[in-house]
Parts: C-alpha cells; sequence; structure tokens
C-alpha cells in the first residue's frame, strides 16, 4: 500500500499537484507544516469499529476511529497504543452551539520516543460555533456540526492542545469530515476528508493506469 501511495503522488509530498485515482479514497491531512494527500489502505476491524488506516507518500500512517486518532507511524511523536474507556458516539442529530450535553470520556495512549505509557486523559467536549480560523478546504463550515475535546492529563506535563471537530449528518449517520488533533504540544495536525476534483474533459482521470 505504501508503494501506492508513493506511486500516485510520483514522491511528491506537496498537496499543490497531485493526479488522484478514483479507485481510492482520500484525507487532505496538514502534517508538520505540509500539507499532503493521503491514501486510505485498509480498514482494521475492532470491537469499537472500523479503523481507517491512511498512508502518505512519505511513509506517514494514521489511523482513525470514528474520525479520533488512535494510532500513528513515522512522526516525531507516535501514538503506538490507544486505549478508551466510556467513549460516546457523535450525535445524530444538529444541535445549536453549548446547547448538546457536555460528554466525558478516559483515553490512555502510549506514546513514542521516550517510552511513554499509560498516559491517561480525561476528556470532555462540548458543542461549538463553527470556527472562523480552521484549515478546512473543501466543505463549507457553516454546513457542519462543530465540536471541541478538551483533556485533563496524568502526567500534567502530557497534556495536549484541545481537538476540533466537524461532522457531518447528510446521510443519517454522523461522518467526521474534518478534525485538527494534537498528539504533542508540538505536533498538530489537521485531517479532512477529500473528494478529488472531476477531471477536465481530455484530462488523464489518474496516475498509474
Amino acid at each position: 500500500m505504501l508503494d501506492t501511495a508513493r506511486a500516485l503522488y510520483r514522491g511528491q509530498t506537496s498537496a499543490s499537484s497531485p493526479t488522484f485515482n478514483p479507485n481510492f479514497a482520500y484525507l487532505r491531512a496538514n502534517i508538520s507544516g505540509r500539507t499532503l494527500y493521503m491514501v486510505l489502505g485498509y480498514l482494521d476491524q475492532r470491537p469499537e469499529g472500523a479503523v481507517e488506516v491512511w498512508y502518505s507518500g512519505g511513509g506517514e500512517i494514521i489511523r482513525l476511529l470514528n474520525g479520533r486518532l488512535i494510532g500513528t507511524t513515522g512522526l516525531s511523536t507516535d501514538w503506538r497504543a490507544v486505549r478508551i474507556a466510556n467513549w460516546p458516539a457523535w450525535p445524530t442529530t444538529a444541535s445549536n452551539a453549548g446547547s448538546a450535553p457536555v460528554q466525558r470520556y478516559e483515553r490512555e495512549r502510549d506514546v513514542m520516543p521516550g517510552y511513554r505509557f499509560g498516559i491517561n486523559d480525561e476528556i470532555t467536549r462540548i458543542s461549538i460555533p463553527a470556527p472562523g480560523d480552521s484549515a478546512i478546504a473543501g466543505t463549507d463550515p457553516k454546513s457542519l456540526q462543530w465540536y471541541e475535546e478538551r483533556s485533563v492529563s496524568r502526567p500534567a506535563s502530557a497534556s495536549l492542545p484541545a481537538a476540533r471537530f466537524g461532522i457531518s449528518n447528510k446521510t443519517g449517520t454522523p461522518v467526521v469530515i474534518y478534525s485538527e488533533q494534537c498528539i504533542s504540544n508540538n505536533l498538530c495536525m489537521s485531517f479532512e476528508r477529500w473528494t478529488p476534483p472531476t477531471p477536465a474533459t481530455g484530462a488523464p482521470a489518474s496516475a498509474g493506469t
């Protein structure tokens, strides 16, 4: 799958000129100041749901469960394992910012480098207005339902900035279209489900075909 991702981008990690293959699903990501497109490799079926495993042409791997980050590989800091308790589902109906009930859950994560295992986060989720400073590029932010998650960590030195999620209920099932999530104080990322533009008539549809 990594070889496929590299072939799709022809070795380029810039977001400026990828040629999309319509047979793949894509994620537009901003990682360490780089905007790149990741390709969905496979779904890892687990009791808590299907984990999406995304690959970049540069070798980074991102694992998302219902839009939430639960694992990474190939970054300067990696979450090697994540365990969740009382994980609330995303709401199936829209609500005004601040009107939805506050929800809480706990997360335990193992972080490398440094062999930091069993870091505990107590997370609080609230609904918020559509932010005006997101990096979302393919969807009107006001068409989404937005939530913010703040955490209190043990040890306190492992605390993280707040995360934000933009949810669509267009199909009747809540889907995270966009998110901003940090795995350390120095490494924050954004992820957006990306639908490639339709190629112009006569233009090549994909690379490697």
